[in-house]
């Protein structure tokens, strides 16, 4: 078994490859892709139906985080904090796991694949949003 962990890095991957090929549905795009991918079958199932619910939420999840950019604009966003924000909301509101653990994980995710400096933004946004949903409880 890989852990989470790995599971988070493989949707992350898919949903940052996706942006690129959305003249396919998710699920077509996640069948030709998840080829190379690393994964155990127990893991797959999670990969794929994480995936899968980030793309069919993906206006909720965007207008979540678009309400807590201050000043910005999602447009701005590269799309590699696009990507980790998405999976981190997604996590955090239809996984319900704790904001802790996907917030610093997020800001793992982009010490290694964001631009410099992304870290304290990622931080900053995904504690704002998981204040706001833990007051929606």
């Amino acid at each position: 078994m890989l852990g989470k962990r790995k599971v988070r890095k493989n949707v992350f991957e898919l949903i940052f490859g996706y942006q690129f090929n959305k003249e396919e549905s998710a699920l077509d795009y996640y069948t030709r892709a998840y080829d190379n991918f690393v994964c155990e079958d127990d893991e797959e199932e999670s990969v794929k139906n994480e995936f899968i619910g980030i793309c069919e939420n993906v206006e909720d999840v965007d207008a979540i985080i678009s309400a807590n950019l201050n000043d910005w604009k999602i447009s701005r966003l590269s799309r590699v904090t696009l990507s980790i924000l998405r999976v981190s909301v997604y996590e955090m509101k239809y996984l319900k796991l704790p904001a802790p653990i996907s917030i610093n994980e997020a800001v793992e995710f982009s010490k290694q694949f964001a631009e410099d400096g992304a870290a304290p933004f990622i931080n900053g946004v995904l504690n704002n949003i998981a204040k706001k949903l833990n007051e929606n409880v």
